[in-house]
């Protein structure tokens, strides 16, 4: 009779190691499903910000003296898709390469 209770418990001891190992594998995929899609949502984040990264790069190239690409630059820019904030420093750089 011992004979058969033993490899029932052996069996109910790998059951509930295995059950516990797929749980654990689960909580943590789940985990970095959710770490990728954060990443995703800051790269859309960033496609918002072409117009100011355009306008520190006419910046940078009004710096350094490079005036023709900061004036092409700045002739990519459309206007009226501006915000208050980017229309000011898109003045500003425009002054700066007269």
């Amino acid at each position: 009779m011992m004979e058969t209770l033993l490899p029932r418990e052996i069996y109910l001891v790998i059951g509930i190691l295995v059950f516990a190992s797929i749980i654990f594998l689960l909580f943590f995929s789940n985990e970095k499903k959710d770490k990728n899609t954060d990443i995703k949502k800051d790269s859309f984040e960033e496609l918002g910000k072409e117009v100011v990264t355009k306008l520190n790069l006419a910046i940078t190239y009004a710096e350094m003296k490079d005036k023709s690409k900061a004036k092409k630059l700045l002739d990519s820019i459309k206007i009226s898709e501006l915000k208050a904030e980017e229309k000011s420093l898109y003045e500003l750089i425009q002054d700066k390469l007269k």
